[in-house]
C-alpha cells in the first residue's frame, strides 16, 4: 500500500480512535468523584471506597494482556468498538439496587483498558517523524477529558442522582462506537507469540521502563485517586463541585504539559537524566503535603506534583513507543502496560488503610516511598538520546495486514 494512498485512506483514523478513547477517560474522570463523593456522603468508610477503588485498579493489571491478545488474534477494530460498547452497557449497573453491582462494575471497567486500544492505531497509522508527539497528544488529551469529566460528575451530582449522571457520560461512549463501526479502519497482526512466551521475547528495556511506571502510577494513585477527595471533603471542608473542579485541574495541567511539552520542549533533554530529575523532584513534594496545611498551600503543592509527574509521563510515553517491536505492538504494550499497572491496587488499597489507621499524611509518606522505588527503577534504563530504529513505518508494515 503506497503512502500516499494510505494518507488519503486513513487520515481520520487517529481522530476516531481519540473521541472514543477520550469519551471512556470522561466517564472514568466523573467517576473518579462521583464514587467516593456520593459513598461518603452515605457514610461508607474510606478503607471501603477504596476498596472500590482497588477492583478497578486490579482489573488494570490483567486487562493488557487480555487487550494485547484480542488486539493481536481479533484485531483492532473488534477490539476498540467491543471496549467502547461495554463502557456505556456497564454504566446500567449503577441502576440496581445495593452495591454488589458496583463492585461488578468497578472490576470490568478496569478490565476495558483503551491506551493500548488506542496506542496501536497511532504505532501503525501514525507518520513516523509524529507518533512521539501523537502518543503524548492522544495520552495528555485524555487526561484532560478526564478531569473535563471529574468537573462535570462534580457538578451533577450535587443536581441529579448518581444513577442519571453515569447515564449521561454512558451515551458519549455509545456515540464513539457508532462512529467507530462505520468509518474505523481495521488491522490485523500476522505474528502470534505463544501467550506463555510474551513476557520472554518482551525486551528487557520496556519491562524496566513499565516497572519505572507502575511504581510512580501507584505513588499517583496512592494520594489522589480516594485519599485525596475525601481529604478535601471531609478535613477542609469543601464542596463535591470544588472538589471535582480541583481534579478537573489536576488533570488539565497533566493534558497541557504532556501535549505541549512533547512538542515543543522534549528534544535537549536526555530521557533517563529528566526521569531521575522529575521523581527526586517529587519525593519532597510528597512530603510536604503530608503538612497540616491551609487549602490553597495544599492546592499549590497538588499542582506542583502534577507539572512534575506530567513531564516525567511525556518520557515514559516517547521511551514506550521506541521500545515496542513493529511485529508485536500489542503484546510488547501489553507487557509494559501490565507493569505500569500492577502498583495501582497497592497504592489505592494501602493509602486507604494508611489513612484510615493512622492518618491521611501517611499516605503521602507512602507515595514518597513508591516514587524512590520508580527512580531506582529507572537507573536500570540505557542512557542514550533516544532509539528510533524500532520505530515501524507508518500505516502497514509486512507484520499487520489492513482489512
Amino acid at each position: 500500500m503506497s503512502r500516499e494512498y494510505s494518507v488519503k485512506s486513513y487520515k481520520w483514523t487517529i481522530p476516531i480512535v481519540a473521541l472514543g478513547y477520550w469519551s471512556a477517560a470522561l466517564t472514568n474522570g466523573a467517576l473518579r468523584v462521583v464514587v467516593p463523593v456520593y459513598f461518603a456522603a452515605t457514610g461508607m468508610s474510606i478503607s471501603k471506597i477504596a476498596f472500590l477503588f482497588f477492583l478497578f485498579k486490579f482489573a488494570e493489571i490483567f486487562a493488557p494482556l487480555g487487550i494485547g491478545l484480542m488486539l493481536n488474534r481479533w484485531g483492532y477494530k473488534k477490539t476498540f468498538i467491543s471496549g467502547l460498547a461495554l463502557h456505556s452497557a456497564i454504566s446500567c449497573f449503577y441502576l440496581a439496587p445495593g452495591v454488589l453491582f458496583v463492585y461488578i462494575e468497578r472490576f470490568v471497567r478496569g478490565l476495558l483498558y483503551m491506551a493500548d486500544m488506542s496506542a496501536v492505531y497511532i504505532k501503525h497509522f501514525g507518520a513516523k517523524e509524529k507518533q512521539r508527539y501523537l502518543i503524548n497528544m492522544m495520552l495528555g488529551l485524555k487526561e484532560a477529558s478526564k478531569g473535563i469529566g471529574m468537573l462535570g460528575g462534580g457538578l451533577l451530582i450535587t443536581l441529579i442522582s448518581i444513577e442519571h449522571t453515569i447515564t449521561l457520560f454512558s451515551v458519549l461512549t455509545m456515540v464513539s462506537a457508532m462512529v467507530a463501526i462505520a468509518f474505523l479502519p481495521d488491522l490485523r497482526e500476522q505474528v502470534k507469540t505463544p501467550v506463555l512466551k510474551i513476557w520472554g521475547t518482551a525486551d528487557k528495556r520496556i519491562k524496566t521502563l513499565g516497572l519505572g511506571f507502575g511504581l510512580l502510577n501507584g505513588a499517583l494513585d496512592a494520594w489522589g485517586v480516594v485519599v485525596l477527595p475525601v481529604y478535601l471533603t471531609k478535613v477542609l471542608g469543601v464542596s463535591p463541585a470544588f472538589v471535582g473542579t480541583v481534579m478537573m485541574i489536576m488533570y488539565l495541567i497533566q493534558g497541557a504539559i504532556v501535549t505541549l511539552y512533547s512538542k515543543y520542549l522534549t528534544r535537549p533533554w536526555e530521557p533517563r537524566k529528566m526521569l531521575l530529575i522529575c521523581e527526586l523532584t517529587l519525593v519532597p513534594v510528597c512530603v510536604a503535603m503530608s503538612l497540616a496545611l491551609p487549602l490553597y498551600g495544599f492546592l499549590t503543592l497538588v499542582g506542583v506534583y502534577m507539572i512534575f509527574f506530567s513531564i516525567a509521563m511525556v518520557y515514559f510515553n516517547h521511551l514506550m513507543l521506541d521500545f515496542a517491536s513493529k511485529e508485536k505492538t500489542s503484546l510488547d504494550l501489553a507487557t509494559y502496560t501490565t507493569l505500569t499497572n500492577i502498583f495501582k491496587p497497592v497504592g489505592v488499597f494501602a493509602s486507604g488503610y494508611l489513612a484510615e489507621s493512622l492518618g491521611f499524611e501517611s499516605a503521602y509518606y507512602f507515595a514518597a516511598l513508591l516514587t524512590v522505588g520508580s527512580a531506582i527503577a529507572c537507573l536500570g534504563l540505557p542512557n542514550a538520546e533516544t532509539h528510533h530504529g524500532n520505530i515501524v513505518e507508518p500505516y502497514v508494515t509486512d507484520s499487520a495486514v489492513a482489512k
